[in-house]
């Protein structure tokens, strides 16, 4: 970065309230409002990876790969330092968020250090801006699932980027039976993209009701994907997520017995 990276390194988000699925931008303290990817100028920076970490907890946020922290996507500045991201809110818990970010092209500025949590400031005239707030929809009222943002032959695709999963075209996950104990399985596929590497983690957690978490039985590694035997202990509303390092893929889908 062109100056002290502790000083200098700061998003702003538009719109500052949003709802999951909804689209949002977030650039680069500096960058101009009306600003593209296709006024960048060349030579581009480091890719920075970027975060959403619940407000509350920022201040104990110390690295990229707590549990806490929320991959959406990544900047690549331009010789300005002028960046910006456009990406879908991914389904979080309702709070308000601030960004985070990974940039190691800040490290030759501030010792060496690569990870910020940007905290809200007491007094700024940006501070209206350096916040989104997520508003969950009631999951006991309608299930709000994800809908996939790609679609490759006959797969239906959800993604930030890095990290992308098989999703239901409709949201719903309609098994051909269930168990006698009424459970559900489902073999969601998992795809990397360059330069993501690292071994995947998946959990699963009901929204709409109290219940055990979604098993996975097996995740299995072939032609550079995952493939996840899972099983939902009942039907409902249910929030998977999957990690791999820093980087995290949140969705919902409804689980629905045929």
């Amino acid at each position: 970065m062109a100056s002290a990276a502790s000083g200098a390194l700061f998003f702003l988000f538009k719109p500052t309230a949003a709802q999951p699925g909804d689209l949002v931008t977030v650039r680069l303290g500096g960058t101009p409002v009306d600003f593209t990817l296709a006024k960048r100028v060349r030579p581009f920076q480091r890719p920075i990876r970027v975060y959403l970490v619940p407000n509350g907890v920022a201040d104990l946020v110390r690295t990229r790969f707590d549990k806490r922290v929320h991959f959406v996507g990544r900047i690549v500045p331009d010789k300005n330092t002028h960046g910006v991201l456009s990406f879908t809110v991914p389904p979080l818990d309702t709070d308000t968020y601030v960004a985070a970010a990974w940039c190691p092209g800040c490290a030759r500025y501030s010792l060496g250090r690569s990870f910020f949590v940007l905290q809200l400031p007491r007094a700024s005239r940006y501070r209206g801006s350096m916040a989104v707030r997520v508003r969950m929809p009631d999951p006991t009222a309608s299930c709000p699932v994800t809908v996939p943002t790609s679609r490759t032959s006959e797969m239906f695709t959800y993604g930030n980027g890095l990290l992308s999963s098989t999703v239901p075209r409709d949201g719903v996950v309609t098994a051909a039976h269930s168990e006698p104990d009424g459970s559900v399985s489902w073999k969601p596929g998992w795809l990397p993209h360059y330069p993501l590497t690292g071994e995947l983690v998946v959990k699963g957690e009901r929204l709409d009701a109290p219940s055990p978490p979604m098993q996975v039985l097996a995740v299995r590694w072939g032609g550079g994907s995952w493939r996840t035997a899972s099983t939902f202990p009942s039907e409902g509303c249910w929030r998977i997520t999957g990690r791999v390092g820093d980087v995290s893929l949140t969705y919902v889908v409804k689980v629905v017995a045929g």
